[in-house]
């Protein structure tokens, strides 16, 4: 899969490039401005009804360090339909972006920011099995779930590492409900090499 992946995810880049465009622009309209904490798109991406959705959104920059990553413009928050509970979604991960509307890193979050219904990561990753990958996709769809699918193993070890900072947390705070706990915001994060990750060479 991680090879139909990345041939993907390449084409989506040259769709990208001969358009002078970005996942960014895909989402923010260019004739209005940019609004921080507001979803873009509105009716969010829905990847055909297959089972996943996401959007985009900015904090404002008195909030670096609390979650964003380093020259983070905005992040993509995605999610996940709950198999066993179809009208539930689970957040899945959340993508960091740069102002040059490029990825720059992985990140998961507390349950309370996005009021998701919580999975594990086991439960998780198991949802990149059947990523639907189809014609019928837009460029930003198909752009964005090739590169989960490319870096699952990066992703899983994020998982994984949420899952262990919140058992850590309720041994520690027995009496306190973790995942409602708003001091607790990022729970874990990995920096996303995305030029090495294609072998993407500077221009000049």
């Amino acid at each position: 899969m991680k090879e139909t992946a990345t041939q993907s995810h390449i084409a989506c880049l040259l769709d990208m490039a001969e358009a002078e465009t970005n996942p960014v622009l895909q989402v923010i309209p260019a004739d209005l401005p940019l609004k921080e904490n507001k979803k873009y798109p509105p009716e969010l991406l829905q990847f055909n009804g297959l089972g996943w959705r996401a959007y985009y959104h900015c904090h404002p920059a008195s909030r670096a360090g609390h979650h964003r990553f380093k020259g983070e413009h905005g992040h993509f928050h995605i999610f996940v339909r709950v198999q066993d509970a179809p009208e539930k979604w689970s957040h899945f991960v959340s993508l960091a972006m740069n102002n040059m509307g490029q990825p720059i890193g992985f990140f998961t979050v507390n349950q309370w920011v996005t009021g998701e219904e919580w999975e594990s990561a086991k439960s998780l990753m198991m949802y990149l099995d059947d990523i639907p990958f189809s014609e019928q996709e837009g460029v930003l769809e198909t752009w964005l779930l090739s590169l989960l699918d490319i870096n699952r193993d990066l992703i899983t070890e994020i998982l994984v590492e949420r899952d262990n900072i919140i058992t850590l947390k309720k041994r520690q705070m027995p009496d306190i409900d973790i995942k409602k706990d708003k001091s607790l915001y990022l729970l874990s994060e990995a920096p996303l090499d995305y030029k090495k990750l294609f072998n993407i060479k500077d221009s000049g």
